[in-house]
């Protein structure tokens, strides 16, 4: 048994998730589904064989030293992120399917203001939603589009790790990963502001020091896009709020009122033909009333500006649902099930 015939079962199969655990055969995600493959069961020092051609020593090192790596590895011309952890002594890992292009925005079922975000000049964008909602998708496409359309720009991406390689076309591109190219994101980030760069890439905001960085490179005239694992604008206000001391949170929600652009929360919802999964999106756009509402502290109202924002280019999450299911991509109980308010679905 190879790796690359085990991730060939899995994308032949449209699949986006490999997973290899000690004691059980290989397992997929399909079409948001777990389910087991037809492969005989695993133990770990055979998890360890399969992974070994495509570990570095630095990978291995961070293993031995860290029981965790991550990385990113092309194989057979796809692109694979690995996630190689330590389980009750054993080796274990999870690997997901890149996109093995770059979707265009329409493509994706993203509205046609997120292409509009993409040439702003400077401020954040979240790109925000749980693990496997297609985050690094759409930031992907979004630095693709500003790539392909926009003003010639200088884009550095810090990334953990790197998953999508980009080609210059009006835009020329510094990718970084945390733990090789740099220590850490914050640090990245300081980095980034010497480097003349017009738009920065955050992979992700994952503590005080990189949320710090990423509002100083917003305040200092740079365009930001990164990702949170937060379910929608509310919550992605109240995350980054909190996430410094209490007598810190004035001076944040000042930050977050004054450099916030536009948060982009995604779900990944299964289609009613069986055939996969599509995209909800909800946008905010930040108003001078939605830069007031978080001055003042009112961030659970923020989802309720997005229904009175549509003029604007704003999309709420059940007007996204509302959509698909009239176009019957999914079915009247997921609908319900993933609606704020699903008495106002109507009826079949």
């Amino acid at each position: 048994m190879k790796l690359e015939s085990l991730l060939e079962d899995v994308t032949a199969r449209g699949g986006s998730d490999l997973h290899l655990i000690h004691g059980l055969p290989p397992i997929a995600r399909i079409a948001g589904e777990i389910g087991t493959l037809s492969h005989p069961v695993l133990d770990s020092d055979g998890i360890q064989a399969l992974l070994d051609p495509f570990l570095t020593d630095v990978n291995r090192e961070l293993l031995k030293k860290d029981c965790r790596v991550n990385c990113a590895h092309t194989i057979a011309e796809g692109r694979y992120r690995f996630s190689v952890y330590k389980a009750l002594g054993t080796v274990g890992a999870s690997i997901r399917a890149l996109p093995h292009k770059i979707y265009p925005l329409s493509s994706l079922g993203l509205p046609p203001i997120v292409g509009a975000l993409g040439h702003k000049k400077n401020g954040i964008i979240l790109i925000t939603g749980a693990t496997g909602s297609g985050k690094s998708t759409t930031m992907a496409a979004m630095l693709e589009w500003i790539n392909q359309t926009g003003k010639p720009a200088k884009v550095i991406t810090i990334e953990d790790p790197v998953e999508t390689i980009f080609k210059p076309c009006h835009s020329i591109f510094v990718q970084r990963e945390v733990g090789a190219d740099t220590p850490s994101f914050a640090m990245g980030i300081v980095d980034a502001l010497r480097q003349d760069p017009d738009v920065l890439c955050i992979g992700e905001l994952r503590d005080v020091e990189s949320i710090n960085a990423a509002f100083v490179a917003a305040e200092t005239g740079h365009l930001v896009l990164s990702t949170l694992h937060t379910r929608d604008a509310s919550k992605t206000a109240q995350r980054i709020v909190t996430a410094v001391p209490a007598g810190d949170q004035e001076g944040m929600r000042e930050h977050l009122a004054t450099t916030l652009e536009a948060v982009i929360s995604q779900e990944l919802l299964p289609r009613a033909d069986g055939k996969g999964q599509v995209l909800s999106c909800e946008v905010l756009i930040v108003t001078t009333a939605v830069r007031q509402m978080i001055r003042e502290n009112k961030l659970e109202a923020i989802n309720d500006a997005i229904q009175s924002g549509m003029s604007v280019g704003m999309t709420s999450r059940d007007a996204s649902i509302k959509n698909l299911y009239a176009r019957q991509l999914i079915t009247r109980e997921v609908a319900l099930e993933h609606m704020r308010h699903p008495e106002t679905l109507g009826k079949s």
